[in-house]
């Protein structure tokens, strides 16, 4: 089944307001006779609500100054746990947007993220995972035809909670990948090798070809990617 996207503009500010459209406008990269699978639409719309809610408060955001230089934004919605009362799997599916030398932000390219065990930390049965990849070495981790697994040389750090006052000579922090949790109705400052074990991500191609006619790789790749991107970063 296929639909029409119209996405719900609600802005927000700067580089937030970017990646939020990019999250909810896989039309960006779509032919007039091609028509955006409902799947898309839906799991687009479910990331872009998820980062929306995550962004809501100043004082529980993901900073702007890590936003601004982020190479690319993964959003993971629904990780549903099961297994075992204190630990257990957990399977999410959601979307990632990579950022090009010339500005440019990809459309969103479909993925899935699966862990085969998680802690007891988390008490819901379900949450959902936003990661942000601060440089092109763990952005072109996402170019793997197959899988990206963070092992313990890519693992990622728990991010900053709140803005940076850079006028003020706070440092911003320096990592490969920060990560948080979206639980409980709030963002979270959470280190994933703590929390999720054997955790990767993979591609949902068939998702991917039949929204753009091309697998993932290609969506976050300079060449091909740089073709379906309209929209710059400011």
């Amino acid at each position: 089944m296929h639909q029409k996207f119209h996405p719900p503009y609600k802005f927000l500010s700067a580089a937030a307001t970017v990646l939020l459209l990019l999250l909810i406008a896989p039309l960006v990269a779509q032919k007039p006779d091609r028509a955006v699978p409902l799947k898309a639409v839906q799991q687009s719309k479910k990331a872009a609500d998820l980062f929306e809610l995550a962004m809501a408060k100043p004082d529980e955001r993901i900073p702007k100054a890590l936003l601004t230089k982020a190479v690319a934004v993964a959003v993971i919605t629904n990780m549903k746990t099961v297994g075992f009362i204190f630990e257990g799997g957990g399977d999410g599916r959601g979307v990632v947007t990579r950022r090009f030398a010339n500005g440019k932000w990809s459309p969103p390219a479909y993925i899935r993220m699966a862990a085969l065990s998680i802690g007891p930390q988390l008490n819901a049965r379900s949450f959902s995972v936003i990661l942000l990849f601060m440089n092109d070495k763990s952005a072109d981790w996402l170019l793997d035809k197959k899988a990206v697994v963070f092992d313990r040389a890519r693992a990622p750090v728990a991010g900053p909670v709140g803005e940076i006052k850079t006028e003020e000579k706070e440092v911003v922090p320096v990592a490969d990948v920060f990560s948080y949790i979206f639980d409980d109705g709030r963002l979270q400052s959470k280190d994933l090798k703590n929390l999720l074990k054997n955790v990767a991500i993979s591609f949902d191609n068939n998702l991917n070809k039949e929204t753009y006619g091309v697998k993932a790789a290609e969506i976050l790749s300079d060449a091909e990617g740089q073709k379906l991107s309209r929209v710059p970063m400011k």
